[in-house]
């Protein structure tokens, strides 16, 4: 897995040397599997990294979820910042979905201006990426829909990055076991709550 992490950087030129990465974490497998692994490459490459966690508050324990990945920060003595919103708050138009990955989309950009990143890193993995382009063709999309999920892409400035689309959610599982780190679980959705900016509501499409 390691190998498949370093070549996908490599083969997309991800990641630069003296970089300063914004990383996603929800707490859940994939992100965590994505700071582990930019955290192994922080001293070799020169990155620096921040953590960002946005909290929707749409479960009771949501602020578990914030705590654990503060708690992970200082471990790994990465800075966080963490954000709580509440979406069902309000008369705003639209659907969750929508409103959530709007919020997301946001909170990450502003952050990263705020801390001048020069990329956001997400944990979408490979089985994501097969079941956006599946979820597309459901849907009657066009050709264009099936590449799936980008690789690389920028937004509004801001460039996103998805070190992990090659890497099956298996060896995400495996990985995280070998190291003994149990992941938290969103009990409202199996995936990953950065998922919003991948297969249902992603930056893609």
């Amino acid at each position: 897995m390691a190998l498949k992490f370093l070549e996908t950087i490599k083969k997309y030129k991800l990641i630069q040397k003296q970089d300063t990465i914004l990383v996603a974490v929800s707490g859940g497998a994939d992100s965590l599997t994505l700071l582990f692994k930019l955290a192994a490459l922080r001293n070799k490459m020169g990155l620096t990294l921040h953590i960002a966690h946005l909290d929707h508050m749409l479960r009771p324990d949501s602020g578990k979820d914030a705590a654990f990945v503060k708690k992970l920060g200082e471990k790994l003595s990465i800075p966080v910042t963490i954000k709580s919103i509440n979406l069902k708050t309000g008369h705003i138009k639209g659907s969750l979905e929508e409103l959530a990955r709007e919020a997301r989309l946001d909170f990450l950009i502003k952050l990263a201006k705020k801390i001048k990143a020069d990329r956001i890193a997400l944990g979408h993995n490979l089985d994501d990426q097969a079941e956006t382009v599946l979820m597309r063709l459901i849907r009657g999309t066009g050709l264009s829909g099936l590449s799936g999920i980008s690789v690389k892409r920028k937004i509004k400035g801001a460039i996103f990055i998805r070190p992990l689309l090659e890497t099956s959610r298996s060896q995400i599982e495996s990985f995280l076991k070998r190291k003994g780190v149990k992941p938290r679980i969103d009990s409202t959705n199996r995936q990953d709550l950065f998922t919003v900016l991948g297969m249902k509501c992603n930056p893609d499409q």
